[in-house]
């Protein structure tokens, strides 16, 4: 009596389990970069001519175009003669197919070598259609003479123009005041 309960109940379990439907593996979805590419060094160019260079160790492609790029990028900006107007660099940096606008993130600093001038913040977004960058974050200005902190800013990429939105508070330095 005691095997034949045994029994019973084993096959009653083998025939419980088996009756269930096994998971489908063949519909796992893959989830990450579409492509991976490392060493990344490019130039943007308008009618044969350099207008901006891009230089970070990887970009991710994602299914939706969208590019990450989750080490440092550095940006120069060229003016007509090819010479380096301005330098970016950020943390990382996200490329949002949709809209054509990167975001560079984390410890950005944009230095106008013509100007002397630095501007750090945060986070900032890029448009290369419309040849401009703002950033809706605080935002720190030092000039020759000057240092302006703020938030907001709207600039024309390579940083030859801009206009602060909100001036929180400015210092005029004495003469000589260093611009890192």
């Amino acid at each position: 009596m005691r095997n034949s309960s045994f029994l019973f109940l084993l096959f009653s379990s083998l025939t419980i389990f088996s009756c269930r439907e096994k998971a489908d593996d063949s519909k796992a979805v893959y989830v990450g970069p579409k492509s991976e590419l490392y060493g990344i060094d490019m130039v943007y160019s308008d009618s044969a001519r350099k207008v901006v260079r891009m230089v970070t160790e990887t970009q991710l492609t994602l299914a939706s175009e969208d590019r990450v790029y989750p080490k440092e990028m550095k940006l120069w900006f060229y003016d007509k003669t090819g010479k380096i107007t301005s330098e970016v660099r950020g943390d990382s940096a996200h490329f949002y197919r949709q809209k054509n606008t990167y975001k560079l993130i984390g410890h950005v600093v944009i230095h106008n070598i013509e100007k002397g001038e630095t501007l750090k913040t945060d986070e900032f977004n890029w448009l290369p259609v419309e040849k401009r960058i703002f950033t809706d974050k605080a935002v720190q200005l030092r000039t020759r003479t000057e240092l302006v902190n703020g938030v907001g800013l709207d600039a024309a990429q390579d940083f030859s123009s801009y206009s602060l939105r909100q001036i929180r508070n400015s210092v005029v330095a004495v003469e000589g005041m260093p611009t890192n």
